[in-house]
């Protein structure tokens, strides 16, 4: 799951970030509430600019800058996104009782202000970052059908994209980020449960898994953690040392590139998942969407291990797809 010319980025380890983007607040995080909403404000704009200050000397400086054009064209179709639906206090009661997120894709019926997101994506993306394939999966989304949109929205977020569409995923994926993003950000807290460190490695907002977790100082001897969804930008907090995939706290180890000292990746021995963990006290500056896909050479580590985890949505367009579905 790693872009061409990614297993080289294992003999170089990524660069220590030196300007302040999105997570940089060390006092702020370590007293922040469990869980924390995504600020419409900020969200993508941090993001992009992360990506961009990545892609500087970076062995995949091409793909940081394509993503970070996909990015900043996710926060102009969020200025352009018609008005659309949010569960009520029922339909968050009643999917509170059932253990489920108000905004769980399987739960909550999208409408379609995705597809307006992602009309937006496709227009006003700067084409000229795009490869070859990217740019023939842009015109393939464009002629598609209404139904065939909603088809391949479907598979994303079920988890069943195909090979051959994985370059289409990644702009459906990123328009969904919008739809769910704006959402979250409009959900009260208060209804997502719990004022302490959250049992579950699901995102409260919507059940996603998480893209990253982010550690900072203070709060504890040790700091807080906190997730943060790979669909809707929410962050929770979630005890440390802990399997995000099955809770387990024994087993549980960890793995880093030599010479990074603010990122480690946590291996669970249990389930043979993984996750990454960073930390703002050895580098302040980091945003954990962009960071993840700027340390791709650890996955490419833990994964010759036989660690796994799902992947960043932006990653299934440059997935090694060689092998046949």
């Amino acid at each position: 799951m790693v872009p061409p010319g990614g297993q080289e980025v294992l003999s170089k380890p990524p660069r220590t970030p030196t300007t302040a983007f999105g997570e940089s607040t060390l006092g702020d995080i370590a007293r922040s509430d469990p869980v924390r909403l995504p600020d419409l404000t900020t969200v993508f704009g941090r993001r992009a600019e992360r990506l961009r200050a990545l892609a500087e000397g970076h062995e995949l400086a091409g793909f940081l800058h394509m993503i970070a054009a996909l990015v900043a064209a996710q926060e102009a179709a969020l200025h352009d996104l018609p008005p659309g639906s949010l569960p009520g206090a029922a339909e968050i009661a009643k999917a509170r009782l059932v253990g489920r997120a108000p905004l769980d894709p399987t739960l909550w019926t999208r409408d379609a202000t995705w597809r307006a997101a992602l009309s937006h994506i496709l227009a006003r993306i700067d084409r000229a970052l795009l490869p070859e394939a990217a740019e023939a999966a842009r015109r393939a989304l464009e002629d598609a059908s209404e139904a065939d949109l909603e088809a391949l929205a479907g598979r994303f977020l079920d988890g069943s994209v195909r090979s051959q569409e994985a370059a289409q995923s990644v702009f459906v994926a990123a328009a969904l980020q919008v739809a769910w993003t704006r959402m979250a950000a409009l959900l009260d807290a208060a209804d997502l449960g719990g004022t302490e460190e959250s049992d579950s490695g699901a995102c409260p907002a919507c059940g996603s898994p998480p893209v990253a977790g982010m550690i900072a100082p203070g709060g504890t001897k040790f700091g807080h953690r906190h997730l943060h969804c790979s669909l809707c930008a929410t962050a929770w907090r979630y005890v440390r040392v802990r399997c995000v995939h099955c809770g387990a706290t024994d087993k549980i180890s960890f793995r880093n590139l030599a010479g990074t000292s603010f990122l480690r990746a946590e291996c669970c021995e249990t389930c043979q998942g993984y996750s990454k963990v960073f930390y703002l006290e050895s580098a302040k500056v980091l945003e954990p969407f962009a960071d993840d896909l700027g340390s791709l050479g650890l996955d490419v580590l833990v994964g010759e291990e036989g660690f796994a985890r799902v992947p960043n949505p932006f990653v299934l367009g440059v997935m090694d797809t060689t092998e046949a579905d």
